[in-house]
Parts: structure tokens; sequence; C-alpha cells
């Protein structure tokens, strides 16, 4: 079973990029035909994303992402040149989180369980 958050963009090389060379995260497939294609992941949780001509903005949704260490994850990401656009700190509900936006324009939290 695989659970995979599926997103068009025009921003398809940054998105890789983010996904790929910022994140970390390991290429489970890809393509080039009919639309370049890509899919990022770990375990049975993937983000799979699709090169469009046209995007939609993403709303009521974000992708939620579960980190061992979420204070060094969020100053690796800054050193990397992301924006924070949800700064660190603790959530009433017993997270510890912070949030960016990928290139497509979809919100990513980063968390840890207090």
């Amino acid at each position: 079973m695989e659970f995979r958050l599926v997103r068009h963009t025009t921003n398809f090389d940054a998105g890789c990029e983010f996904y790929g060379a910022t994140l970390g995260w390991p290429v489970t497939r890809e393509w080039d035909s009919p639309q370049r294609g890509r899919i990022f992941g770990y375990g049975i949780a993937r983000v799979e994303l699709l090169e469009s001509e046209a995007e939609e903005p993403v709303t009521g949704l974000f992708l939620s992402v579960e980190v061992d260490d979420v204070d060094h994850s969020c100053s690796e990401l800054a050193r990397a040149g992301i924006t924070i656009t949800q700064p660190l700190g603790d959530q009433p509900w017993g997270q510890r989180n912070f949030a960016v936006m990928d290139p497509s324009g979809m919100k990513v939290v980063f968390f840890q369980w207090i």
C-alpha cells in the first residue's frame, strides 16, 4: 500500500530540487512522457510532481512531515535559503513545528512530537 500526494506544477525543476536535493528525499520513480513526472518519498508516503502548463493554488491542504529534530531541520532549511513561512514554535496539540512553501505553492509543515 502507498499514500501519494500528487501535485501538478509549472515549477517542476524547482520542485524536484526542493524535494530531492534540499530535503534529500529519494526518487522512487521518474518519467519524461507524456509529461515529466517524478515521485519522491520514504516508506508508504510519496510526493508526486507532474509538470504542467497551468497551476492551481493549493487551498485547504498542506503536507505534514514528521522529523527527528525539528530545530535542526528548521536551521538547515533556512541555511539552504528556504523562507520559513511559519516560525518554529510549540503547539497546544503537542507538536513543535514550522512551515515553508514548496516551489509549487504548497505549504509543508515539519513537526516533532514534544
